[in-house]
């Protein structure tokens, strides 16, 4: 098993990447040892160490020391309470490549110790910072060591000095937090040194220019800020140099730049343009120049007085027999910046870690142009990755086989995260059992405050930091609101005994909240017959019936409050949706099925079920009693013309007391094959789950024959609607400590024709 490092696992975060790996398991063992000794639900973890665990209690922290033994029972000590401490921090870098140059020997480099600004690790380092570090950098030692070995500040063995750093000094940058230390980097004599100095000399003599990097493993007071809208790690001083490293990959602009004192064998780039310039504008200087042996004070006057020729062409014919000689010393120093800015260009795309496809876009762009700074070169490079992160701020980039490209919204990932922790049939519901995880994941609230001012920004993840930026203090809340949402319609469309009013009901969309009228004419009589010759006699106008009913609001609201999220009560939180869609489905269910229970005063001033209705019976439920009051349905007139209707029952409506004797009605329980009246007509037993008297039951016809019940939503929507009630405080997540949300459902009904029911009351 991998074991704890000796320096602990510090913050939730880490230890949530700990959990990832063998780690977790001794994490998980100690947790739940730790909850059952404190009787509690979830205990919050601040740190693991090999030998004690680090706990969270009412603000306070306490550590306690454990013990695992082989068959993984763990044994916990009595706690001590203790604080948070702060300290210098180690600061280890590593970054970018081997910029120019090259040498045969290759015993004395000129380097680049570390850049100014914002590292590959999000450490900041000032200008200020780096000027005070002279003196301690001066002398360093230099090792080779693994990348790993260089992060985790192992590996310090003598054998492992390749050589010292001497002569370092500051040089300012163009603009502030731009300037870089450097030095001389000096190559021992050792077996190892000379190897490592052999492999590097002969790869950046053939072109091989990033095979290794400088990193710096030094001491370091630090602070965290947001510099340029970006948590980083801003190092106010450093303390203690331990020694700048030979890696793989460096991260803050440490490399080498050119061989001090060595000869040329292969000319860098701008060594190239300058010869080349010499040779076209004064070829009887250059057939004076020994490429290989002249130096950069011999370089740069032979290349002044080419520069100075090529002006002197271009001067006006008016103006040529009164010429001077050579140009000014401006003039050249402009041609030359501008050389030594092409150079620039070339070396600062290529090393600036953009995809390619940006590089290659720069380089084409900025090659036409004629006079341009390096500081500009910067600027554009990274306005570059800012266009660049456009694409990956809100989730991954791809790209079909069309061609077309896709941006995986980030906004949909979050949604996902709380749709996995809400729904068990999610595919990744067992990864996401942590509702507070979800919280700070996406907020960054890592001590669950609430308050946006709080978050911890520098343990985001580089995703979430770009999202960050367009989060507001209504985020998490309408993110978690969406998700509530799916969950609680999800679960309302499942079907459940609160839907059995469905068989029974006509289901329409109302447009306002204003009355609605249901104006049902009769019928016509038997049409007379007409005698010939005779006129045709007047009908009788049928009658009408107007039934009305308004749709209404109902809801209420539900809160998630801040200790529940401190507290990761992840039972009530799950509970929440599937609550909500409950209520609403079963307030919902009442509401139609009342109609029957309660017999309301309905359109003609009369009770639903009534004598004068013809639809109200008394005697218990049997096969005697059910033929008998089925017979009075279809013995129900239509209004106007009182001719018989003669449309059956369908549905067979009980409290759940009389679910068996209802459904027995129906079955052949005798040895006879023949089935007797009642089990041949097969009624719809429907039981209603709230009717506490156990003896009433009724009979309803199909709501497609005969409509009969009416329940009308305010522009068809049936499902309850979930919004977010109270909008936070300014900086604040929460609204006294609480996130409420509200659940909206608005419809109404009413009985449009007493003939399509029928009750028996049954006495005592």
């Amino acid at each position: 098993m991998k074991r704890i490092p000796d320096i602990g696992i510090v913050g939730e975060v880490a230890l949530r990447e700990a959990a990832a790996t063998e780690c977790g398991q001794v994490m998980s063992l100690v947790r739940a040892a730790l909850q059952e000794k404190l009787a509690v639900s979830y205990v919050e973890l601040e740190a693991m160490y090999p030998d004690r665990v680090v706990a969270c209690r009412d603000g306070r922290y306490y550590a306690y020391p454990y013990t695992l033994g082989e068959d993984n029972k763990v044994v916990l000590g009595d706690p001590q309470e203790v604080i948070e401490q702060y300290l210098p921090v180690r600061m280890a870098e590593a970054t970018e490549s081997f910029l120019e140059a090259v040498d045969p020997v290759g015993k004395t480099w000129e380097v680049v110790i570390i850049r100014a600004g914002l590292s590959g690790n999000r450490n900041y380092y000032p200008d200020t910072a780096l000027r005070e570090a002279v003196a301690l950098f001066e002398g360093a030692r230099v090792l080779a060591r693994s990348d790993e070995e260089h992060t985790k500040g192992t590996g310090k063995d003598a054998r492992n000095i390749v050589g010292w750093l001497s002569g370092v000094r500051f040089v300012e940058g163009a603009a502030t937090d731009t300037g870089r230390l450097m030095s001389t980097l000096n190559f021992g004599a050792g077996a190892g040194a000379a190897a490592l100095r052999d492999n590097v000399t002969d790869a950046w003599k053939r072109g091989k220019r990033d095979l290794v990097g400088l990193s710096i493993d030094a001491n370091a007071k630090t602070e965290r800020r947001v510099v340029e809208s970006k948590p980083v790690r801003y190092a106010r001083q450093f303390t203690k140099v331990n020694s700048v490293d030979l890696i793989v990959e460096a991260g803050a602009g440490g490399a080498l730049v050119r061989l001090v004192e060595a000869v040329n064998k292969e000319p860098d780039a701008m060594k190239q343009l300058m010869l080349a310039k010499i040779k076209a504008k004064a070829p009887t200087v250059y057939a004076q120049i020994n490429p290989e042996t002249i130096t950069d004070a011999e370089l740069e006057q032979r290349y002044a007085e080419a520069i100075a020729a090529e002006v002197a062409d271009k001067k006006p014919a008016a103006a040529a027999g009164n010429a001077p000689a050579g140009v000014t010393a401006e003039q050249v120093a402009e041609t030359v910046r501008m050389v030594e800015a092409r150079a620039y260009l070339r070396t600062a795309v290529s090393t600036s870690k953009l995809p390619q496809a940006a590089q290659d876009k720069l380089l084409a762009d900025w090659g036409k142009r004629e006079r341009f700074t390096e500081a500009e070169v910067d600027t554009a490079i990274k306005a570059e990755r800012t266009y660049v992160a456009r694409f990956v701020e809100s989730g991954k980039v791809k790209i079909d086989e069309a061609g077309n490209v896709q941006v995986e919204d980030r906004s949909v990932k979050i949604a996902g995260m709380f749709d996995a922790f809400f729904d068990p049939a999610h595919k990744d519901h067992r990864s996401v059992q942590s509702f507070k995880e979800c919280y700070v994941e996406i907020t960054g609230d890592t001590r669950v405050t609430g308050r946006i001012e709080h978050m911890d920004r520098s343990r985001l993840s580089e995703s979430m930091g770009r999202m960050f930026e367009s989060l507001d203090s209504t985020s998490f809340a309408s993110v978690l609101g969406d998700s509530i949402t799916r969950r609680l319609l999800a679960d309302y469309r499942t079907p459940n005994q609160y839907d059995v009013w469905r068989a029974l009901a006509s289901i329409v969309p109302v447009s306002d909240f204003r009355t609605q009228d249901r104006t049902r004419f009769g019928g016509y009589g038997d049409l007379p017959a007409v005698l010939q010759g005779d006129p045709y006699a007047a009908l009788a106008s049928p009658t009408d019936e107007q039934a009305t009913y308004a749709a209404s609001k109902r809801g209420g609201t539900e809160d998630i409050t801040l200790e529940m999220v401190k507290n990761d009560d992840v039972g009530a939180i799950r509970q929440i949706p599937i609550k909500l869609s409950r209520s609403a489905k079963r307030t919902l269910g009442k509401f139609v099925l009342d109609f029957i229970r309660t017999n309301p005063v309905i359109y003609d001033a009369d009770n639903f079920f009534s004598v004068a209705h013809g639809n109200l019976g008394a005697a218990a439920l049997d096969a005697t009693a059910l033929a008998a009051r089925r017979l009075a349905m279809l013995k129900q007139t239509e209004a106007g013309s009182l001719d018989r209707l003669g449309i059956p029952a369908k549905n067979l409506v009980v409290p759940v007391d009389l679910q068996g004797t209802a459904v027995d009605l129906f079955k052949n329980l005798t040895s006879v094959n023949d089935k007797t009246f009642i089990q041949n007509l097969a009624l719809t037993v429907i039981p209603v789950w709230y009717w506490t008297d156990a003896t009433d039951w009724a009979l309803t016809v199909d709501p497609m024959d005969m409509p009969w019940l009416e329940v009308g939503f305010l522009d068809g929507n049936e499902e309850p609607e979930l919004f977010v009630q109270d909008q936070p405080n300014v900086g604040s997540m929460f609204s006294n400590d609480k996130i409420t949300y509200k659940i909206r459902h608005i419809y109404g009904g009413a009985v449009t024709n007493f003939r399509g029911a029928d009750k028996s009351v049954v006495a005592g």
